[in-house]
Parts: C-alpha cells; sequence; structure tokens
C-alpha cells in the first residue's frame, strides 16, 4: 500500500499548477492502466491517488473548484464501483478526458509553449 501521508506532503508542496499537472498525470496513468488486463490491483491505487489529490486541491482557494467538484464525484463514483469491468473500460476514455482538461487548467504547457517560442 502506499505511504498516502508522504504522497500528500510531497503533493503540498508543489505549487498549484504542478499540483494540477500530478493529477492530470495520475488520471493519464489510470487510464492506462485501466485498459490493460493486470489492471485490477493497480486501478484502485490509482483512483486512490487520483481523488486524494483532488481533495487537497478542492481544499485550496481554486479558480477551477467546479470543475474540480465534478472530477471529485465522478472519481468517487468509480471507487464504489472498481469491481465492476465494464466500469472499468468506460473509465479508460473518461480518465484520457478528464487528464487533458486538468493539464489544460494548469497551464504548464502555456508556459512550456511560450519557452519554446
Amino acid at each position: 500500500m502506499p505511504n498516502w501521508s508522504a504522497i500528500e506532503a510531497s503533493f503540498l508542496n508543489q505549487p498549484i499548477p504542478q499540483q494540477l499537472g500530478e493529477l492530470a498525470a495520475s488520471l493519464a496513468r489510470l487510464k492506462s492502466w485501466s485498459q490493460k488486463n493486470a489492471s485490477h490491483e493497480i486501478v484502485p491505487v490509482l483512483l486512490e491517488e487520483s481523488l486524494l489529490y483532488v481533495n487537497l486541491l478542492q481544499k485550496q482557494n481554486h479558480p477551477h473548484h467546479v470543475e474540480l467538484t465534478q472530477l471529485q464525484k465522478l472519481l468517487q463514483e468509480w471507487v464504489n464501483k472498481i469491481n465492476n469491468s465494464t466500469e472499468i473500460v468506460n473509465l479508460a476514455a473518461v480518465a484520457a478526458n478528464w487528464s487533458e482538461r486538468v493539464l489544460d487548467m494548469s497551464g504548464l504547457l502555456v508556459v512550456a509553449d511560450s519557452k519554446i517560442a
């Protein structure tokens, strides 16, 4: 089992854009692992990680509060239904969409693109 206290402390030591980047990465991993047959042990852990990140972000004054609340509810529903293989298949597509949305929220790609230009 992961050391959730250490993960939380590490997450909270990052600026909000990087926290959103961590959440986007966690959702991308969730998408990837939910497409694999060996995912039944890993998907619940990734769901818990993503839910932890959203919960921590929700405790902060964040401009994307409404969207993060939607994601929070969705993740909690998945945590409750994770034993259903149909839900795991649906999880991949939705997690990929949310990963992109959260990455956009972070602004990290805009910063990276401006450095390249």
